[in-house]
């Protein structure tokens, strides 16, 4: 599939307020026509790019490397989904490769406090391009799902949406207006799963181009055709120009180089959402890498390992990263974060990029059995869960002359914080209408400042989810000290993280006070951010507990 540069006149960046409809579930009418307009197949889409670039190319418009080129810089932004905050060199994984993300790093800022919104996928997901908590749009699920329910779960989970609200304006929709080629590259999860048609792809969501993102949460493969016969709800989309042997995320891969390139011939700068399905399930890796790790396992004693696990409420907490299969879709994500930067450096555009990379949850690391795909220690829990190995993740930030190079910092940020950054490393105007959650990092990243203006950071998942036996929680982030509440029980745990990574020592009975405030401010958060709770169930057997049935 070839690429061409996406041309338009620009805009002010000043956008209006987009209009409220009367059906949450529809765009403007506008919209709505364009999508009518809309081909399903990639190759439509790129068909109209096409004909936008012939048009504006006869105008005789320099190419972006010249002096008459783009002030903005360039985006690139990596969404890893399911990648643990320790699931890299940097982090402390020895068993792990990934020189690529660890160079990024090293050449950036990196964020070890830093969050996802939530602790699964699409949530997080539209935390980025809202620049608000899931809970404020009602997305603090996936898929549309309010999750499991029933005479065996004492919580009823509140219905959930499963698109962002069409009145928001995302993040690409506000980096288009302001002469941005857009392209989102990869899964998107942001159509609920009973929607019909296209009507929220990420084509009416600000992306000039679409490949492969659609509802689904996970591929059916990852080897070309990337389908399923049990799974076609799975089916990858828009990529059907492969070969047998084709890897998944060296395809994805593909396709975003071939952006980059377009790009950087045209004068207008490019947003590029590269968000990888791997490393999430299934674990299928590229084979001809699985040897190298089933050897290095056994020569670190791994296999000997490969059944231990700690107990986490009624669940199993994987005690050590030993999946040789997983650790080659690990190595794999790398690659392909270095074939990416590779191609800006060859194309001399490398200085005038902003680089992200970010996950959008914690590890699959807990489950009903003793083994996981990988180990999130030394934080608790995993994916799902409120606690540290749920929503930490890693975040760098990475742009040549504008941030400081090498840097950690401990402050906490999260997720939605990277909207109105994007915005202001881009010297774009904030948006704080939009942006309501989110604070700029471009002070840190410069570094005028050691800290940001924000009290805390808020957690709300009301929802129940197989690998996680504590059920529905919430929790909030201030200072050092992390309170969980615990909503079939109100129990509240208080946690000092920089004394206690691991969140093994409540400190909730030894300090009443700061536990009572922190409850205080979590809860008046959920009133004035409209966050919807758990509702008893009446139908409630303890007998029948799920988790006495697994």
């Amino acid at each position: 599939m070839q690429y061409f540069p996406v041309r338009r006149q620009r805009r002010s960046v000043d956008l209006p307020e987009k209009p409220k409809q009367a059906s949450g579930d529809q765009k403007p009418s506008q919209m709505n026509n364009k999508l009518n307009n809309f081909s399903t197949s990639i190759l439509a889409i790129v068909g109209l790019i096409a004909s936008a670039a012939s048009v504006q190319a006869s105008a005789g418009r320099a190419p972006a490397n010249s002096s008459n080129g783009p002030d903005r810089p360039n985006v690139v932004l990596f969404l890893i989904d399911d990648l643990g905050w320790a699931d890299l060199g940097l982090t402390g994984s020895t068993f792990y490769e990934t020189p690529n993300v660890d160079a990024l790093a090293a050449e950036g800022v990196f964020f070890s406090n830093a969050y996802a919104a939530n602790p699964v996928c699409s949530p997080t997901r539209a935390s980025i391009l809202t620049g608000k908590y899931p809970s404020r749009i009602r997305l603090t699920n996936h898929s549309g799902y309010g999750g499991a329910h029933g005479p065996g779960h004492q919580l009823k989970p509140p219905q959930v949406v499963g698109n962002m609200p069409p009145e928001d304006v995302t993040l690409a929709e506000a980096l288009q207006a302001a002469g941005y080629a857009t392209a989102h590259v990869g899964k998107w999860h942001l159509q609920a799963h009973h929607g019909k048609g296209r009507t929220h792809f990420p084509e009416a969501n600000g992306f000039d181009v679409n490949v492969a993102g659609g509802k689904k949460g996970q591929p059916a493969a990852y080897y070309f055709p990337y389908t399923h016969e049990k799974y076609p709800q799975n089916n990858i989309t828009d990529l059907d120009d492969g070969t047998e042997g084709d890897y998944l995320t060296d395809a994805l891969t593909d396709k975003a180089i071939g952006f980059i390139e377009a790009q950087a011939d045209s004068d207008q700068p490019f947003f590029l959402n590269m968000w990888y399905y791997t490393v999430h399930t299934p674990i299928q890796p590229r084979t001809d890498k699985l040897d190298k790790y089933r050897k290095k396992a056994a020569a670190m004693g791994l296999n000997a390992t490969m059944r231990e696990a700690l107990p986490e409420h009624q669940s199993f907490s994987h005690a050590h990263q030993d999946n040789a299969a997983y650790a080659c879709m690990v190595e794999s994500m790398d690659e392909n974060v270095g074939r990416i930067i590779d191609s800006l450096k060859r194309l001399e555009i490398e200085d005038d990029t902003i680089v992200i990379f970010c996950s959008d949850n914690g590890g699959l690391s807990t489950g009903s059995g003793l083994m996981s795909p990988t180990s999130s220690g030394p934080l608790r829990a995993g994916k799902a869960w409120i606690y540290e190995g749920g929503i930490r993740v890693p975040l760098i930030v990475k742009l040549p002359g504008k941030v400081k190079a090498g840097l950690t910092l401990e402050e906490p940020v999260i997720t939605t914080d990277l909207y109105p950054t994007i915005l202001e490393l881009a010297r774009l105007p904030l948006q704080p209408q939009q942006h309501v959650d989110g604070v700029s990092l471009q002070p840190l990243l410069s570094g005028q400042q050691d800290t940001l203006e924000r009290e805390a950071i808020y957690f709300h998942y009301p929802h129940y989810h197989h690998i996680n036996t504590m059920g529905p929680a919430g929790a909030v982030r201030a200072g050092d000290y992390k309170l969980v509440e615990v909503f079939e029980t109100g129990k509240v745990e208080l946690y000092n993280l920089r004394d206690d990574l691991g969140e093994t020592n409540d400190l909730a009975a030894s300090m009443p006070e700061l536990a009572a405030k922190l409850t205080k401010m979590l809860h008046d958060w959920r009133d004035h951010s409209g966050a919807v709770m758990t509702t008893e169930n009446p139908d409630y057997k303890a007998e029948n507990d799920w988790r006495s049935n697994p």
